[in-house]
């Protein structure tokens, strides 16, 4: 018997070329494509709300990193920004994508970086959500700094993890709405993957790695959440224009209706001008 028509198809897999596999999930059959990719401890089911909207006019897909999302973890070789931007443009690649709007919240703006610097012929835009404009986040964090993080998260990981998405999901988000999004995030893969990854998150250097981007790009990133961001900007990210939204860090999720429009009206300035 066929799967109710509101379900999503269940992800293929492929593997991914430092280890490990990366899950996709492709919505849609006519248009340019575009291309999500998820955050830190996140999936390809946190698109799931916005995805088939999106795919009236565009075909999307939608990625579950190696490690996260029930995918085969890789090895420690593997568990870097680099390397998930390898797979992703491995399965771009794969699947003959070219000229692809890249889509990547939170951890996902780095790795959509790397993907456009590896893959430039198959990247067309980029529009970061709710990422990579925070120094605090994106900019290189000392390793003394980024032992104190690592070791303050591990000391209480789901506890943290609670607390962290308490301070960046919207006021107006119900507490239904938080729990899913916090046992989503601890499921999504185990702590001490999780944790090696978030190391190189702040291990990575937007100021070094941004300015080989040669596409166009938009910043798409929350009023709410900015209320918490360093202060002093990145030199490299002075001329891609910042477009605030009123809801948290999970928009996809807390506000699709809202954040379907907004992408839309980046695409038709960045894309379809």
């Amino acid at each position: 018997m066929n799967a109710p028509a509101h379900r999503p198809a269940p992800l293929s897999t492929l593997d991914a070329p430092m280890g490990g596999q990366i899950g996709y999930r492709i919505f849609g059959t006519e248009g340019d494509w575009l291309v999500l990719i998820h955050g830190w401890c996140g999936n390809a089911e946190h698109w799931d709300g916005i995805a088939p909207e999106l795919a009236r006019d565009h075909r999307v897909l939608a990625v579950s990193h190696p490690g996260f999302g029930g995918m085969l973890p890789p090895p420690p070789a593997g568990q870097t920004i680099r390397a998930m931007g390898a797979a992703v443009a491995h399965l771009l690649a794969q699947l003959g994508i070219e000229g692809a709007t890249l889509i990547g919240h939170s951890m996902g703006g780095p790795i959509m970086t790397e993907v456009a610097i590896i893959a430039p012929d198959r990247v067309k835009a980029l529009i970061g959500l709710d990422t990579l404009t925070d120094r605090d986040y994106y900019g290189r964090v000392p390793d003394d700094e980024l032992v104190r993080r690592h070791e303050d998260f591990a000391a209480d990981y789901a506890g943290r993890m609670r607390a962290m998405i308490d301070i960046i999901v919207h006021p107006s988000t119900d507490d239904g709405m938080r729990q899913t999004i916090t046992g989503g995030m601890i499921a999504s893969a185990p702590a001490a993957f999780a944790l090696d990854v978030k190391d190189d998150i702040f291990a990575w250097d937007a100021e070094e790695r941004w300015p080989l981007v040669t596409c166009p790009a938009v910043m798409l990133n929350s009023a709410w959440v900015a209320r918490l961001a360093d202060p002093k900007p990145m030199a490299c990210f002075s001329n891609v224009a910042v477009v605030e939204y009123d809801s948290g860090h999970f928009p996809m999720i807390e506000a699709p209706v809202m954040i379907v429009e907004k992408l839309r009206t980046c695409l038709s300035t960045i894309v379809y001008p």
